[in-house]
């Protein structure tokens, strides 16, 4: 998000418009993303948009700075529907 954006959970509602549509028009079952450990932002965006938290893989991403641990998140087609 650029930063005038920040804080008016634009990339919450972004990802909840996704993750309706991933389930009603594609059909999907289970949708997985992953962020840095560094990046809590993208944490609180998975987690207000009703992505539960599955763990951390450690070294999995390699950004321009080094490798980074990552956050696994996921939803799945019968979880509760988030309101955002």
């Amino acid at each position: 998000m650029l930063p005038h954006a920040r804080g008016h959970r634009v990339a919450t509602r972004a990802l909840t418009a996704l993750t309706t549509w991933s389930f009603d028009v594609l059909g999907l079952h289970r949708l997985e993303l992953s962020h840095s450990t560094a990046n809590p932002a993208s944490c609180r965006v998975a987690q207000g948009a009703g992505w539960p938290a599955e763990g951390t893989a450690r070294g999995e991403g390699h950004h321009t700075d080094g490798w980074h641990d990552m956050h696994r998140h996921a939803r799945l087609r019968t979880d509760p529907v988030t309101r955002t």
